[in-house]
């Protein structure tokens, strides 16, 4: 379990959220308290209580991440230096008979009393993320008293064309469809872009019954020219989602600076990296291969790294679209392998051996891509 919360106190005191169930001693919180941040849960063997290193200002923005596994717990606030604490006794999981509640509760008289949950949040609450997911704050997913709009970056739809904004505590950021660019959208991209440049919130998608084809079944081979000023990013992506151990997927990217070529056929995730520093804004040349279970990975001129899949499975069974330079929800779709997309350019994308993808004229959808200069 792993929470995401971007939030704005007024208070030095108050409940963020909480949780808990009625028939166990299990409970889950996130309060101000003092100025200070407390993380606390019960498995129901006991509790712990995980305080954040710094108090923090009011009236200011924050991001708190708060993640457990099993009996151990993790705080960070903004860039503080993480907090951890371990709950008592043997049990390892949580239940919660309750809703999830959002910036108090409805009697504070009949929460867990260790849960120090004893009056309301007041402030603004940005984000919420759980496991990579959004939760939805509006009224058509959520019911509550006393909430009022606060100031919103994107309330006056910034973004022209078709742009998504996106918000970045008192400021915002335009997504853009394929075809535009600028900081508001506001631009037509009017010249054929031969090789497109990516922002590590941009990709390119693919739908057509040809490409496809040729990312799934006993066979895959593809072929690319790539270069990047990030160690991290996301090159090509197909398949479900890789946080289902038995979901098929097939997925190229880097990794502090390395390539790393994954794949699961059903049985398992298998990788193959080549350690480098191939974010030194040169252009790089890659080429992943499987064949049944078997996968190989080149780079350059260096030796080819090798790797066979577990188990009997040697097709690739995927459905959707093929995402290139990133792709939507990346850090939930990958199970965390890839937080972003690529900070950079690619080019001569070949499936197949033979197959030469027109990467922007190829491509079905689109964010984020402009020229690369």
């Amino acid at each position: 379990m792993e929470f995401e919360i971007t939030f704005q106190p007024f208070t030095l005191d108050g409940a963020l959220l909480y949780c808990e169930d009625h028939n166990s001693h299990d409970f889950l919180s996130i309060a101000l308290v003092s100025g200070y941040l407390e993380f606390r849960f019960d498995c129901g063997s006991g509790m712990t209580v995980i305080r954040s290193m710094e108090a923090l200002s009011l009236n200011a923005w924050h991001e708190l991440r708060a993640s457990r596994t099993a009996r151990k717990g993790i705080l960070q606030v903004d860039e503080q230096q993480p907090a951890e604490g371990i709950a008592e006794g043997p049990f390892t999981q949580i239940r919660c008979s309750t809703p999830l509640y959002v910036g108090g509760v409805p009697d504070y008289s009949s929460t867990k009393s260790s849960a120090g949950i004893l009056q309301p949040f007041s402030g603004s609450i940005q984000k919420i993320f759980l496991n990579d997911h959004v939760v939805p704050l509006t009224e058509d997913h959520a019911t509550g008293v006393n909430v009022e709009n606060a100031e919103h970056p994107c309330a006056n739809t910034p973004c022209a064309n078709g742009g998504t904004c996106r918000a970045r505590r008192d400021l915002y950021e335009c997504d853009c469809p394929l075809g535009f660019e600028g900081s508001h959208c506001q631009k037509a991209v009017t010249d054929a872009i031969e090789i497109p440049q990516f922002i590590g919130r941009s990709y390119l998608t693919y739908d057509s019954k040809d490409i496809l084809k040729r990312v799934s079944g006993s066979k895959n081979s593809l072929f690319l020219r790539f270069r990047s000023t990030a160690k991290d990013g996301l090159l090509l992506w197909r398949g479900d989602s890789a946080s289902r151990v038995s979901t098929d997927f097939l997925s190229l990217g880097l990794q502090d600076g390395g390539l790393i070529f994954s794949y699961n056929l059903g049985s398992g995730v298998t990788s193959v990296m080549i350690n480098g520093t191939f974010n030194d804004g040169q252009w790089h040349r890659v080429k992943a291969v499987r064949d049944g279970r078997s996968g190989k990975l080149t780079v350059d001129d260096l030796g080819a790294r090798t790797v066979k899949s577990p188990g009997k499975m040697r097709q690739l069974n995927v459905n959707g679209v093929l995402y290139v330079g990133g792709m939507k929800e990346i850090a939930l779709h990958t199970n965390r392998q890839f937080m972003r997309g690529l900070v950079g350019c690619i080019s001569h994308l070949t499936l197949s051996t033979d197959y030469h993808l027109s990467l922007v004229e190829d491509a079905a959808d689109g964010k984020n891509i402009n020229t690369c200069g």
